[in-house]
């Protein structure tokens, strides 16, 4: 799994989770399954004195989804997400009604895309001669497919994380700061592979956001 981890201002950080969000990222995992993750934060202040936060346990789906995903495991992978933020030390007041406003706001959401591509037949400049072709094979030969390429397409999506900051919530610009965000892809269906590699892939963003980290 490729592990990305940027220093970003709240809206390059934006940027960048959509960018991941409709782009394909397929680095093979040691466990044979597919995906990447990139974790973006602004490290200043805001993010250092926050404690407390609420996470729902829904995922939404962005409007942009191609895709109708199964939410049987939202429950789940929320509950990974707030479980490691209850270890790095944070506390949660998601379903307290007695507690104040929290000091930040996890929101999960999905995104899903049909990811295209076209195969050329411009094989020779990599492989070069190989002793299975006949003499005659040059760099001028090319795949017996028609009009010398093919075509792919497969379903793909990426579960986004997002930490947004109640306490500066901007009236004036009608903006809320984004304070961390990570992005998994690899999400598309609701077969435990999915599940797994979502789950494998909030690890991830975790183990490579040691920032998060409260100290008592």
């Amino acid at each position: 799994m490729r592990a990305m981890n940027r220093p970003a201002s709240a809206i390059a950080a934006i940027a960048l989770v959509t960018t991941l969000a409709s782009a394909g990222c397929h680095d093979l995992l040691e466990t044979g399954l597919t995906g990447a993750v990139i974790t973006l934060v602004d490290s200043g202040p805001p993010l250092r004195d926050a404690r407390t936060f609420a996470l729902p346990d829904t995922i939404i789906e962005l409007e942009s989804s191609v895709i109708n995903l199964d939410h049987a495991n939202d429950a789940t992978l929320t509950a990974r997400i707030r479980n490691h933020l209850l270890m790095l030390g944070w506390i949660d007041v998601t379903f307290d009604t007695a507690a104040p406003r929290p000091d930040v706001l996890l929101l999960t959401v999905a995104t899903t895309r049909i990811q295209t591509g076209v195969m050329y037949s411009d094989w020779y400049g990599s492989w070069g001669y190989l002793p299975y072709w006949s003499p005659a094979v040059s760099s001028s030969w090319g795949w017996g497919a028609p009009t010398g390429a093919v075509p792919y397409s497969f379903p793909a999506g990426t579960l986004l994380v997002t930490m947004l900051d109640l306490r500066a919530q901007e009236e004036t610009t009608q903006q809320i700061p984004l304070l961390w965000a990570a992005a998994i892809d690899g999400v598309a269906s609701a077969s435990s592979a999915t599940t797994e590699r979502a789950l494998e892939g909030l690890d991830q963003a975790f183990t490579q956001s040691p920032y998060l980290t409260r100290i008592p």
